[in-house]
């Protein structure tokens, strides 16, 4: 075997694992805008995050408020992502000297609604069990939480 062949095969074998890792989520440079509706048992969740995190190593961390179970993300990376969703409560405290309102403090916002548990698992993608596969364009994709 000459030296070419051998060269050609060695670069084939170096940078193909560099070719899998950019294949993933974000390649090609295509976007996705995501919207849905996130759910636990059922019931749409009053407030919380969703957070979609691209597979690949220095790939993206997108998040979206969700509002009435509702959610959105624009110009997302395509390809497959790990999904967290988190609900947060919230307490009110009162400050010394400010008025009293039925508004957040600095915010023309209502609250955001009552607080609902979900199982720890779902904060992190690695144990969600969610995943989905941006694709290029606008796509719809509804997530129901279980216990």
């Amino acid at each position: 075997m000459s030296g070419r062949p051998l060269r050609r095969w060695l670069a084939v074998l170096v940078l193909m694992p560099a070719t899998l890792v950019f294949s993933a989520c974000g390649s090609g440079g295509a976007t996705g805008d995501v919207s849905g509706k996130v759910t636990y048992q059922g019931k749409a969740l009053p407030s919380g995050r969703i957070t979609f995190v691209c597979e690949g190593a220095g790939q993206p961390v997108l998040s979206s408020e969700i509002k009435n179970g509702q959610y959105s993300i624009q110009k997302a990376a395509a390809g497959p992502a790990g999904v967290a969703v988190e609900t947060f409560q919230f307490k009110r405290v009162a400050i010394p000297g400010a008025p009293k309102t039925s508004t957040l403090p600095g915010s023309d916002a209502p609250p955001p609604g009552p607080y609902v548990p979900i199982p720890q698992k779902y904060r992190v993608p690695d144990s969600s069990g969610l995943t989905y596969t941006i694709t290029k364009g606008t796509q719809t994709k509804d997530f129901d939480l279980t216990p």
